[in-house]
């Protein structure tokens, strides 16, 4: 067999590039792409209206352009970039720049006629200004809402609720003492200023300054040099006692026995189980009992928000199997998937003699009802109905594994309990998107594209409500529906 001859390649000093170069941005990103689904999906020219209020029209320099820095935040948490990081990579990432409507020539050679990349320090405080008027939360609800028109969610939702720990940017060798300030009769006070008043209306006498008496060292144990530990033996640590001077809302919280308590925050969860769409997001001190209260918010906030779905039952672990929190979805029409601790049926309790007080007896009653409750939800369990949809509850925890594992929230970004929210939010906004794109895909043309085309009665298209009637200060939502086919085809958030 005859071998096939390959001439031998010629040695080149060094590659020269072509010096003029024609690039289409649009060819460069493939046809199947995330970044390509996401904009074909979404339309993000409505945070023009949603951030309107919080500019000025006559006054000020010119602001950048809204919808190019959400893009540069969609980027930065859906790839897991800082924003360091994020415009080290944008000059040499033709996606990327393609999805802010950029191209090399407007990052190497900035024109004020053409659109220009945002600085990075603008990206940073408009962040920090729309989190401040819950501009990422009304986002986070579009986009919901958006999931719903499309299909994703039905309307009878199978919910499942869950809460993780998140460890905050802290050390727990910053921690200090939490030292009260002595309480001051009134009296005293009142002397005391008097005395201070007087001493400054008092002429002032030509002085050295070099006479003042030096400022008081800080005592020992109140700083910590870099490097140092301290000799935490014996001490006793609690969030009554002590606060980390890094991140002041941090908490020391530990979920297990057997972990070690260290400061940290709370996200919590309530998803579609069926869908895996995150209808709510939430984050919170790391306390004892903020799962079962974030969570009875998370449900009023969802039935106020999206109307148009109907939450039938709630799958959660036995953290949530409490009296009053059995109680409250009960009482709000929602069938509690809830293993309790104690499994056999607790008899109702009686007594001899009736009670004379009516205190004591509305206490009896009380404890009758709480007992009655608890039965119910064991009876839900042994019937075992909704075994399925209970066993479905762990998907639960795969959402927070890939908000941890691919976007960035296993730590904070920044520090503070706002920050730790504004990161949770667009980590839940991503995932939302990747599930839509995902759905998009397999149903072809739905959300609201599918809803614009949509017509009632002599084929007068549906004309979508307005989701938010005002967009700053409180968030005032329209609830009237011109129809029953499209939850949202918002212009605006």
């Amino acid at each position: 067999m005859e071998r096939e001859q390959i001439m031998k390649a010629p040695k080149h000093p060094s590659t020269q590039p072509r010096l003029f170069q024609v690039i289409d941005m649009e060819e460069l990103v493939p046809p199947h792409h995330i970044l390509r689904q996401i904009n074909e999906a979404v339309d993000f020219s409505v945070i023009h209206d949603g951030v309107a209020p919080l500019y000025t029209e006559k006054t000020g320099r010119p602001a950048a352009d809204p919808e190019r820095l959400l893009r540069l935040m969609l980027l930065s948490y859906l790839f897991d970039h800082s924003e360091r990081e994020l415009y080290e990579i944008l000059p040499m990432h033709a996606g990327y720049l393609w999805f802010c409507g950029l191209d090399f020539e407007s990052v190497l050679h900035p024109d004020p006629h053409h659109p220009t990349l945002p600085d990075r320090t603008t990206l940073v405080k408009t962040r920090k200004r729309w989190r401040q008027h819950g501009i990422f939360d009304r986002l986070m609800t579009y986009v919901v809402e958006q999931c719903i028109a499309a299909g994703l969610v039905s309307p009878d939702v199978h919910a499942a609720a869950d809460g993780t720990q998140v460890r905050a940017n802290a050390s727990i060798h910053r921690l200090r003492e939490v030292k009260l300030a002595p309480v001051e009769p009134l009296e005293d006070y009142l002397a005391r200023t008097a005395r201070e008043d007087e001493q400054d209306e008092s002429p002032e006498t030509d002085r050295d300054p070099d006479d003042d008496p030096p400022s008081p060292s800080p005592p020992s144990g109140e700083r910590v040099h870099a490097g140092e530990r301290g000799n935490f033996r014996g001490t006793t640590f609690s969030n009554q006692t002590h606060r980390s001077v890094t991140d002041p809302d941090a908490r020391l919280y530990k979920k297990g026995k057997g972990q070690e308590a260290y400061p940290r925050y709370l996200v919590h969860d309530v998803i579609d189980v069926q869908s895996r769409v995150i209808l709510s997001r939430r984050a919170s001190l790391a306390t004892g009992t903020a799962e079962r209260e974030t969570s009875l918010e998370q449900l009023a906030s969802i039935r106020f928000r999206h109307p148009s779905i109907t939450i039938r039952t709630l799958s959660a672990d036995k953290a949530y199997g409490t009296t009053e929190y059995l109680k409250e979805l009960f009482v709000q029409g929602i069938t509690p998937l809830v293993s309790l601790r104690r499994k056999e049926m607790e008899e109702i309790p009686t007594w001899k003699r009736r009670a004379t007080d009516p205190a004591q007896e509305a206490q009896r009653q009380a404890n009758v009802r709480e007992v009655q409750i608890r039965n119910q939800a064991r009876l839900i369990q042994q019937q075992g109905g909704d075994r399925s949809i209970q066993a479905l509850r762990t998907r639960c925890e795969h959402v927070f594994a890939e908000g941890k594992e691919c976007h960035g929230l296993d730590r904070p970004r920044s520090r503070g309990l706002y920050a730790m929210e504004e990161q949770a939010l667009l980590t839940a906004v991503v995932q939302n998107l990747k599930r839509w794109c995902r759905f998009r895909k397999k149903r072809g043309e739905t959300g609201s594209l599918a809803c614009a085309k949509m017509e009632v009665g002599a084929g007068s298209p549906v004309r979508p409500p307005a989701l938010w009637r005002q967009m700053a200060g409180r968030m005032v939502p329209k609830i009237r529906h011109e129809g029953s086919l499209c939850p949202i085809n918002s212009p605006a958030f």
